[in-house]
């Protein structure tokens, strides 16, 4: 096992030799012990309170989407614009998209704005629109009525939007059961 070299015995390692099992279980040991300290500090560290002095914007999701009840109305020719307001009751939100149904036909969309009927200057409603927590909104589209009379035809907003943890929704924002209670100079007179 040992050779001699100007006389002093010398031990040679042998390297296929498996190391010794009380070796491996000191690794093992420290290695835990290693791991356990991390996650502890880890631990500590990201519960820290700090106070921050900017505002942190909201990662509470927004919720879904409520209506107020109030609609509006507007025509112009042939053309009627109606809209609905509604209010987003949890943390800010990133509106998307208005998708309008229109499940009888008789009317042709030709536009929709994140805006009140007839306002001037209201942003469009493929342009995505920032919503505070518990603001309203209203929105709003234009159409063609294709028909003398839209009464009969009902109209269903939906919003797509991102919610305040950044997660994809889409909600059914109201609507007109029907346009009959909708002022149309093409409608007779109730």
């Amino acid at each position: 096992m040992g050779d001699r070299v100007d006389g002093e015995r010398v031990d040679v390692i042998d390297s296929e030799r498996p190391p010794s099992r009380r070796r491996l279980g000191v690794t093992a040991v420290v290695a835990v012990l290693a791991f356990a300290a991390g996650i502890g500090l880890g631990y500590q560290l990201h519960n820290r309170t700090g106070k921050t002095t900017q505002p942190q914007p909201s990662a509470e999701p927004a919720g879904s989407l409520e209506t107020t009840g109030a609609r509006c109305s507007a025509q112009n020719g042939n053309r009627l614009q109606v809209g609905v307001q509604v209010r987003n009751p949890g943390g800010e939100a990133v509106f998307q998209g208005l998708q309008v149904d229109l499940p009888l036909g008789g009317l042709r969309q030709v536009g929709a704005t994140w805006g009140t009927c007839g306002q001037l200057s209201a942003p469009d409603a493929a342009v995505e629109l920032r919503v505070a927590p518990g603001a309203t909104v209203w929105l709003s589209t234009t159409f063609d009525v294709l028909d003398e009379c839209p009464a009969p035809y009902p109209v269903r907003f939906t919003v797509a939007y991102l919610d305040g943890a950044g997660v994809a929704k889409q909600d059914l924002a109201g609507g007109f059961g029907d346009l009959g209670d909708v002022p149309y100079s093409g409608c007779p007179s109730r």
